[in-house]
């Protein structure tokens, strides 16, 4: 899990077709570098600053996504 505060690029989705067309119309790509804003308690969503707008996506479909630090 990605600490709050934190910039990563979106290295691959794992997920399968539905996963990968959600996050694109989230405008959510690979390649993208994103912003972890706040994760929710108790397996909540999380907050994503992405492409200068700002998204929730659940902790399943976030499970999904590979990424890497960026500094």
């Amino acid at each position: 899990m990605v600490a709050p505060g934190k910039k990563v690029r979106i290295i691959m989705v794992e997920g399968g077709i539905r996963c990968r067309q959600c996050l694109a119309e989230l405008g959510v790509y690979p390649g993208d570098t994103i912003k972890v804003i706040r994760s929710a308690p108790f397996s909540g969503p999380i907050l994503i600053e992405a492409n200068g707008g700002k998204v929730m996506i659940g902790r399943g479909m976030a499970s999904k996504i590979i990424v890497e630090e960026v500094s």
